[in-house]
């Protein structure tokens, strides 16, 4: 499901469910911030800059579908 899903249509349901995804700067790499409604995770893995916006979109990908999930079971 998380492939399958277009990458706008997963940044929309993340954040009118208050998911947001961002990178930030750890040395000369990037760390991915998840704010999931005010609680931040921030994923150990180090990417750099010309892998960053891949590892972005199967975060909102992957929250999306876990959020889709959750909607359909109710």
């Amino acid at each position: 499901m998380i492939r399958r899903i277009d990458i706008n249509k997963a940044m929309a349901i993340c954040l009118r469910n208050g998911v947001k995804v961002y990178p930030v700067v750890k040395g000369r790499s990037f760390v991915i911030h998840v704010e999931d409604n005010g609680k931040v995770i921030q994923y150990d893995k180090q990417v750099d800059s010309s892998k960053v916006a891949n590892a972005m979109i199967k975060v909102y990908k992957h929250f999306a579908s876990v959020i889709k999930k959750k909607e359909d079971a109710n």
